[in-house]
């Protein structure tokens, strides 16, 4: 273990084994730090936060932080962050805003620079948050998926796994698994992380006829999930993304406008 002179420490804080806490890093009471962990120069970890086995933080972050939220009332909430995640500079996570709720990321999460999360937002394992773009509460994005930088996210919105959203995108609904979002539609399928992950020929050609059904196939919702299970229902990836938009209470954002839908709207 090497923790700097400058550091403060609480006496309550639990640290595990070969954990580094570098100058003027600040760690609360309830918080406790799994082994093999980095905390960098200035960053301060608060509230009732836990944080997983190899995770490191950098310069100036600020983790467990209390809510921005108008109707906080000091409830005992929570911060969980995975194993092997990395949190760079200045990034902020907020803990949950009533009692007994948490915000929480899974393992293997990279946040860049300045990527902000609000109170109780959910990630997946292996999420990627480029730099300064901003999470706000209540926000749920799924395993792997990937939001690139500046991107300004409403509060209860849902990102699917998988999906890919690209840089300066600001929304205020949902994207379904393994789409990819720019100029605030869905563009299409995100065929390259579709690949990286390994998901198989028959599988993604199954989604890719699925996103284009729906989003590019002029059918209303109903009619549109419909023709989808009836073509690949038996594909669970094509059944995750359908039951997604079953799902949704923000609605789901549009596809990108090439040609006149044959009835109704989707929104």
């Amino acid at each position: 273990m090497s923790i700097h002179a400058t550091a403060i420490i609480s006496p309550k804080a639990e640290l595990g084994t070969d954990v580094t806490v570098g100058p003027y890093a600040v760690i609360d009471d309830d918080v406790q730090i799994g082994d093999g962990c980095q905390i960098g120069p200035h960053a301060h970890v608060s509230g009732n936060t836990s944080i997983g086995s190899g995770t490191v933080i950098h310069t100036g972050a600020n983790i467990g932080d209390t809510p921005q939220d108008l109707h906080y009332d000091g409830a005992p909430t929570r911060t969980e962050i995975g194993s092997k995640c990395v949190l760079r500079e200045y990034v902020t996570i907020h803990r949950g805003s009533t009692e007994g709720s948490k915000t929480a990321i899974g393992d293997g999460v990279l946040l860049m620079a300045f990527a902000h999360l609000g109170h109780n937002c959910l990630l997946g394992d292996g999420v990627v948050v480029a730099n300064m773009t901003m999470v706000g509460g209540h926000v749920e994005i799924g395993d792997r998926a990937f939001v690139s930088a500046a991107c300004l996210i409403h509060q209860f919105v849902r990102i699917g796994r998988l999906a890919m959203v690209g840089g300066g995108n600001g929304f205020a609904q949902d994207i379904p698994p393994f789409c990819m979002l720019q100029f605030e539609q869905i563009q299409g399928a995100n065929v390259v992380g579709l690949k990286r992950a390994s998901i198989v020929p028959a599988a993604r050609k199954a989604i890719r006829s699925a996103i284009k059904t729906y989003f590019f196939g002029g059918l209303n919702r109903s009619n549109a999930l419909a023709e989808i299970r009836d073509a690949h229902g038996s594909v669970p990836e094509v059944e995750e993304f359908a039951a997604f938009i079953e799902g949704t209470k923000k609605g789901i954002l549009p596809g990108r406008q090439t040609k006149a839908r044959r009835s109704g709207s989707q929104s």
